[in-house]
């Protein structure tokens, strides 16, 4: 999954999309610009693409709200755990209605990482709390809520990046809670909520406890995303990397190389969120990768045809330049009342 660089669907990034034939496109603030043009930029993704394409976007609420422009201030998890599942469930299904009417079909939300709301780690408010029944209690009600709309969501960031102390954004989070605590606590709402989710994000950080003796963030940890979340958890949908451009793991994807290891570890699809020039170095390291090792080349099948069956279990709406005006309004009455 890639990113483009602006509002408008230039000769060159269409070229580039065209050439790359990503499983689907993140949409971000920079490309967001009013009702009219996200309906028509992401009708021209859909006609260039062709094949059923995740169109994806950080809507989260608070302050990882890409459509804010659109739609105003909207609650946080912290703020929405505090008003109750109902309103979460609000939430979600009006923001849900909202995005599938622009033509979204992906929403990167809820996260479900256990963390207080003034933990300086990339988190904080971005969590329902650190009570983790409480947490997927909570996150279940939005997940319900954007589901229900026809938009798939996502369990983010697995195994939980609650408990670090810098942001992977910016460089390597290392988390020092035991096997146990993490299987308790940190778990807790993947288990509980995987078997509903369209997807889940593997974050960046480390986990010494879990992956013993190796260096590499969760991304590109088979002990954690094979055995962890696939054996262990028995996740079935769609497993995505968080940005392989973040400073957690962007030293690491030297030609490609930690975009192969994602998908080694086992996830199913990459995001390259701004760079086309490196998300074409994991495709051309990926298709090397492939014709070198045939049990990688069959990973790679396996990971295709995961993609493939999720955009066709989630289809991109066509999109309706007014229809999330309606939407819009369910969202700023359920942000009046979390706020009231």
């Amino acid at each position: 999954m890639v990113g483009i660089p602006g509002p408008t669907l230039d000769a060159d990034s269409a070229e580039a999309l065209r050439e790359l034939a990503p499983g689907g496109v993140i949409l971000f603030r920079r490309n967001l610009e009013s009702g009219h043009q996200i309906a028509d930029l992401i009708a021209k993704l859909q006609d260039l693409l062709e094949a059923p394409t995740l169109i994806a976007v950080d809507q989260e609420g608070g302050r990882v709200s890409r459509l804010e422009p659109l739609f105003g201030k909207t609650p946080s998890a912290d703020a929405l755990a505090r008003s109750g599942p109902d309103a979460a469930f609000g939430l979600g299904r009006s923001m849900g209605e909202a995005l599938r009417s622009l033509g979204f079909n992906v929403d990167f939300a809820p996260v479900v990482d256990l963390c207080g709301p003034e933990v300086q780690n990339g988190i904080g408010d971005r969590s329902y709390g650190v009570d983790p029944a409480e947490t997927a209690r909570l996150a279940g009600a939005f997940l319900e809520g954007l589901q229900g709309a026809g938009v798939a969501g996502c369990l983010k960031h697995f195994p939980g990046l609650g408990d670090t102390a810098v942001d992977s954004h910016v460089e390597l989070p290392v988390c020092t809670r035991s096997a146990d605590r993490i299987a308790d606590e940190d778990l807790l709402p993947f288990r509980r909520l995987g078997p509903e989710a369209a997807m889940v994000m593997v974050g960046h950080g480390r986990y010494p406890e879990l992956d013993p003796g190796s260096e590499l963030p969760a991304t590109l940890s088979a002990p954690i995303i094979d055995g962890l979340l696939r054996r262990e958890l028995a996740y079935r949908g769609l497993v995505v990397s968080d940005d392989m451009e973040m400073g957690a793991v962007a030293p690491l994807d030297v030609d490609g190389r930690a975009g192969v290891a994602a998908i080694a570890a086992g996830c199913d699809m990459t995001l390259y969120c701004a760079d086309l020039t490196k998300a074409r170095s994991a495709r051309d390291a990926l298709i090397q990768a492939g014709e070198e090792d045939a049990g990688f080349n069959r990973r790679l099948q396996q990971a295709a045809e995961t993609v493939v069956r999720t955009a066709a279990r989630w289809p991109a709406p066509k999109p309706d330049g007014h229809g999330w005006l309606q939407a819009r309004g369910k969202i700023q009455r359920v942000t009046a009342e979390t706020e009231s």
